[in-house]
């Protein structure tokens, strides 16, 4: 299982790649229609369209497991860190918080000076929400010491409590969607957005318990792995269902591309275990898998301001590939990971390389 951990970084980045890409997709689709078509934007005649639903599955599916990923590993090797207690020291914890805050201004800083080439309000809100994922795993690296010797001792409890308290923060969003307005559920919403650390406590819970339990786990999702599969194509299709069901039900507005459902949360979850699951299996690449899983933090970092300038290109020069997805997302998607990896390269084998961690992490 450990061996296959790289693997599944790897496989989240690809995932934040074709989210990001079918973020800008959306985009394209209604905020920008103007640019290809006779038409004043935003439009949303392409709701429902092949175009919109390939777009929609790229987000609800392949974007679903990226972050959740991203922190199952996290939680993973911060048990593998830990001592014979189950705590993380915290000289360990503030040296991988050391490797999140510089590239995380520096990329934040550079992120803002971009988006000048098209003027937009810039909030606090919008800032941690582009890269909400390093606020939220210097906050759960934070908590690893306090809660470690607990997963580590009481594992089954430890998930079942962070699951409930996951669970609860998503219900305070989609009770709003539906409709049940008062005044503690907004404040409870609007006090536990994405980058806090209870919105996305479980699965670093999860990552550590395996962590602590290396072969219980290994052997427990291995037995089960067809199972897994099973239930991840079924809660695949009900993420789709869901999704359908609660815009169908919030009326003329589009429920738009963010909405976290309750079972793409289990989606999310039963991804990586059935990936974990199947050992033994060769993914093609996987090679080249394991290493873009050691560049995970730079891609992350460094994918969105590469496509939002990418795309900012073509809207301005190419304005007609907008309106061709065939085109337009595979463009994003290469661009995103290829352009990243290759300045990492780059800085990693010159005279400056010596700041690629300060950059990159």
């Amino acid at each position: 299982m450990t061996r296959k951990l790289l693997v599944l970084n790897g496989f989240a980045v690809l995932g934040v790649a074709i989210h990001h890409a079918a973020a800008y997709g959306l985009q394209a689709l209604f905020d920008w229609a103007h640019a290809y078509r006779d038409v004043v934007s935003p439009n949303y005649d392409m709701l429902g369209s092949p175009e919109y639903w390939y777009l929609m599955g790229a987000r609800l599916l392949v974007g679903s497991y990226a972050i959740p990923a991203f922190l199952i590993v996290s939680g993973f090797f911060a048990a593998f860190a830990s001592d014979k207690e189950g705590k993380m020291p915290w000289e360990a914890v503030w040296s991988r918080v050391q490797k999140f805050i510089w590239p995380f201004i520096i990329w934040t800083v550079l992120f803002i000076v971009m988006r000048q080439m098209r003027p937009q309000q810039i909030t606090f809100g919008f800032l941690m929400r582009t890269y909400y994922y390093i606020p939220l795993i210097i906050q759960l690296y934070i908590l690893s010491p306090l809660i470690g010797p607990f997963v580590k001792n009481n594992w089954k409890i430890a998930l079942l409590i962070t699951a409930v308290i996951q669970l609860t923060v998503q219900a305070f969003g989609y009770l709003l969607l539906l409709g049940i307005e008062s005044d503690l559920l907004r404040l409870l919403n609007d006090a536990t957005p994405r980058f806090v650390f209870t919105s996305r406590i479980f699965y670093f819970t999860l990552g550590m318990a395996m962590g602590y339990h290396r072969k219980l786990f290994s052997n427990w999702i291995k037995e089960r792995r067809f199972w897994l599969l099973g239930a991840l194509v079924s809660f695949g299709i009900l993420s789709i269902v869901e999704y359908q069901m609660v815009d169908n039900f919030i009326g003329d507005r589009w429920l738009g591309p963010n909405f976290i459902g309750i079972f793409r949360t289990f989606y999310a979850v039963t991804f990586s275990l059935t990936f974990l699951g199947f050992e033994k299996f060769k993914w093609p690449y996987e090679k080249q898998l394991n290493q873009l899983g050691t560049m995970s933090l730079g891609v992350y970092l460094a994918n969105t301001p590469v496509i939002y300038v990418i795309s900012s290109l073509m809207f301005h020069f190419i304005p007609w590939s907008l309106g061709i997805q065939l085109i337009y997302q595979p463009v994003l998607i290469l661009t995103g990971l290829l352009f990243p990896v290759l300045m990492m390269n780059i800085v990693s084998k010159s005279p400056v390389r010596r700041y690629y961690q300060v950059v990159f992490g």
